[in-house]
């Protein structure tokens, strides 16, 4: 299935699907040192002893993603500046990432990497490249380029062009501008809508219940991390993405009948509030009848359910959707009801990572999606597949995916 970029239209680098992450490479970030490559899936599940370094791989996407979106002053912001982010064995205060993108395939077609330098505080992108690669994984064009410390776009991959230009901010990304570039057909402009539509999620119940402004501003994801954006998101839905959002919030909840938003009567900037119309019983003869409970009376799992299936509903969907502990506030059937709906929408394109603490969840999802993370007695962090991991691959394959991990954790 393909999927559509913001504007309607296909991404013009690619005839068939949009980039999706193979590969991501970490070093000197957070609890990451220098792990190997974390290699993905369409649909991954991340399970780890706390302070392995789960999140870590989450962080430093949501990174990446909140650089693009503004810059990297304000992505380390939240983490009380780059000095947080800089792994504590580093001797020298820099981390650097690396991404490869696929485009409806398992060969990757895109290397992005960068690094980023944390002098006297302040965040600074120092080396940063963004190539095309050929059939065998080489470099066939390089859209962004580092020389003589400095950083360059080349919009049509060739260093010897006259079309390029010079990224001088030291706290912005080339990769914005790379992949806005109109000029060259195998331009990465796939990678801007990727990014324009991740969304990373760790809900917060008080949130989800607070309202937000009706409408959200340009450069926010679909969904902020902690669900305040809620009633926004589902402003943008039409008629027949709340009825399936509904349908599908029936699965799990069967007395939900519909989902409604209060109006912005005070102009744009008026918080707004969402309520879901349960049936229920209803004194004296009336029998059962529909009432409107807005989202500070529904329960927590209620408010959970009702943002990830708003998320997979919208058109366009997430490109990226990465959830921590899935299974927050959410009873065991739920969990699978939610479970089968993000497989189905990693097969229709949308590229899911949700980290868990969660044995039993294991046993709902394939073997193969699951990467887990475990931590050595002299800190280092390994990401590697479960299934890969000679004692755990030994097991009768009759024996479910969680009580080998409880088995075998260490």
């Amino acid at each position: 299935m393909n999927r559509a970029t913001e504007t309607g239209t296909a991404p013009e680098n690619s005839g068939t699907e949009p980039p999706f992450i193979t590969e991501v490479a970490i070093e000197r970030f957070k609890a990451a040192f220098k792990p190997p490559p974390i290699p993905l899936r369409s649909f991954n599940v991340v399970i780890g002893r706390n302070g392995s370094g789960k999140s870590t791989l989450l962080e430093a996407l949501q990174w990446l993603d909140a650089t693009i979106r503004r810059d990297a002053r304000e992505a380390s912001d939240r983490y009380a500046g780059i000095g947080d982010l800089i792994n504590l064995r580093s001797q020298d205060p820099y981390f650097k990432l690396i991404l490869k993108w696929s485009e409806g395939g398992e060969r990757p077609r895109w290397r992005y990497s960068l690094r980023v330098d944390g002098d006297e505080g302040v965040p600074r992108v120092s080396e940063e490249e963004l190539a095309l690669l050929d059939v065998r994984g080489r470099r066939s064009r390089q859209y962004i380029a580092t020389k003589n410390g400095e950083r360059w776009v080349q919009p049509d991959g060739d260093a010897t062009s006259p079309a390029r230009f010079p990224v001088p901010e030291p706290d912005r990304l080339a990769l914005v501008r790379a992949a806005e570039s109109p000029h060259s057909m195998e331009s990465p402009r796939g990678l801007g809508p990727f990014w324009q539509r991740a969304v990373f999620l760790r809900l917060s119940p008080n949130r989800l219940a607070f309202g937000s402004p009706a409408t959200r501003k340009s450069f926010e994801p679909l969904l902020d991390e902690e669900g305040q954006t809620l009633p926004a998101l589902l402003n943008e839905l039409d008629r027949d993405q709340r009825i399936e959002l509904i349908r599908n919030v029936q699965e799990i909840l069967p007395r939900v009948r519909g989902v409604d938003v209060s109006k912005a009567e005070g102009g744009r900037d008026t918080r707004v509030h969402y309520s879901l119309l349960e049936r229920m019983p209803y004194r004296g003869r009336a029998g059962l009848k529909e009432f409107p409970i807005p989202a500070w009376m529904l329960s927590e799992g209620t408010r959970r359910i009702t943002a990830i299936l708003a998320l997979l509903v919208r058109e366009p969907a997430p490109t990226l959707l990465c959830i921590e502990e899935v299974e927050n506030g959410l009873d065991p059937k739920t969990v699978q009801a939610m479970l089968a709906h993000l497989q189905s929408a990693a097969d229709a394109g949308t590229q899911v990572i949700i980290t868990t603490h969660s044995p039993w969840l294991l046993d709902s999802v394939p073997i193969e999606s699951i990467i887990e993370v475990r931590r050595s007695r002299n800190g280092d962090t390994r990401y590697e597949r479960f299934i890969a991991r000679p004692e755990i691959a030994a097991y009768d394959p009759r024996v479910p995916a969680g009580t080998r991990y409880v088995q075998e954790a260490d």
